[in-house]
């Protein structure tokens, strides 16, 4: 497994944890991908879109370039999201971006299931009116950009 330097790295164990139980290619490479997404991030001064347009504000086209091993999928990229979300300061948001497709935005009750899922992570601890305000951003953010 490579070294890694995140900057807003936020549980270490967590991470640490996660490079011991996968050794393997599989998912040692889901690993590699979310050090590598946890790199970038800690550079990342733009706002996260969702959508699956791979650009370098959705968390698609962020998987997508740091994939440095080729064509992981997209459960794979699911399981370095995962790790991402538990281990940087930015995880959550990169959480939601990703979880919210552009077929949830008009859903309030799934909306709400990705916010408590989110909010269900106590070693997080966020403030639920920073989350709720995050997604009412993502979704605005989506609108204005499809109405456009």
């Amino acid at each position: 497994m490579k070294e890694y330097n995140i900057k807003q790295l936020i549980d270490k164990e967590y991470l640490d944890k996660q490079i011991k139980i996968n050794e393997d290619g599989y998912g040692g490479a889901c690993v590699n991908v979310a050090i590598n997404v946890m790199e970038y991030l800690d550079n990342f001064d733009q706002e996260f879109n969702i959508g699956y347009e791979p650009d370098m504000t959705t968390t698609h086209g962020i998987v997508c370039h740091c994939d440095d091993q080729g064509g992981i999928t997209g459960f794979m990229a699911g399981a370095a999201r995962n790790i991402v979300t538990m281990c940087h300061e930015k995880g959550w948001k990169f959480y939601l971006a990703d979880v919210i497709s552009i077929y949830d935005v008009d859903k309030p009750e799934t909306l709400e299931n990705y916010i408590q899922n989110i909010l269900g992570v106590d070693s997080l601890s966020l403030d639920e009116k920073n989350v709720r305000n995050y997604v009412t951003a993502l979704i605005k953010r989506y609108k204005d950009k499809s109405d456009n």
